[in-house]
């Protein structure tokens, strides 16, 4: 008897101390994320928004003149048609897949369902963009970024467990769809093609003044969000460890 007594208290000191490691972890691996986002992604991010804020206005004919490899900025109507009969509303679009997941409390009872989209794919076939009344070949990319005014469109799975999005239940296994249509007003930020042509790098939807905004609130957001990070991590750490002292015996 007590041999197994002596055998249960290692057992549960050894638990404990393993939810101290992890609380360790834990605190470490958030603090980490938010030096990176305050120390590597926010100042990279403050200098590519100083850089587009720099750039001149470009028209049709200037990007004809501009060497292979150079940047371009440029701002008209982005002209195509659907590379997907499924989906006609979408010139160029991104595609994510719904995954339902369900966790268990410590008593092993099913936890609420929770959901999350996961990328699929980006789609981004050879488009032109007009720009007073001149075209501009936008080349295919389908590593180009998307961002800005998207039309978004939600298509439901087929699969048994469902969570809620923005308040509507979403079953496993949905697709979100979020692109351009044609004739929408697009940013665009890329390179000058060796073979004539622009390659995007990033799309917007939007104006060039929105993009510029739109650069400079990511790079605030980079910051804010790594400050808070680093900030939270010690109370990370002091919750998990007073969890894993004080918490209740399984």
């Amino acid at each position: 008897m007590n041999n197994l007594s002596g055998f249960n208290l290692f057992a549960q000191l050894r638990n404990r101390f393993k939810a101290v490691l992890g609380s360790f972890t834990a605190a470490i691996s958030v603090f980490a994320c938010g030096a990176v986002m305050t120390f590597v992604l926010a100042p990279n991010q403050a200098i590519l928004a100083y850089k587009v804020s720099r750039m001149p206005m470009m028209t049709a004919q200037s990007v004809e003149s501009i060497a292979a490899g150079g940047d371009i900025l440029i701002t008209g109507y982005l002209i195509g048609g659907a590379p997907t009969p499924s989906l006609p509303e979408f010139i160029a679009y991104t595609e994510d897949t719904w995954k339902v997941t369900v966790t268990q409390d410590d008593n092993g009872n099913d936890n609420t369902p929770s959901g999350s989209w996961s990328r699929v794919q980006t789609v981004f076939p050879e488009l032109t963009l007009e720009m007073n009344g001149a075209p501009v070949l936008i080349r295919a990319s389908n590593s180009a970024s998307l961002s800005g005014s998207l039309h978004e469109k939600v298509v439901d799975g087929n699969g048994i467990l469902q969570a809620d999005y923005e308040g509507q239940p979403l079953h496993d296994g949905a697709s979100l769809y979020r692109g351009f249509a044609s004739g929408d007003l697009i940013t665009i930020l890329g390179k000058k093609a060796s073979v004539g042509g622009v390659i995007p790098n990033q799309v917007f939807g939007g104006d060039r003044v929105s993009f510029e905004e739109y650069q400079r609130n990511l790079a605030s957001s980079y910051l804010v969000m790594g400050v808070a990070f680093m900030l939270c991590s010690p109370l990370v750490l002091v919750i998990g460890i007073l969890a894993a002292l004080f918490g209740r015996k399984k």
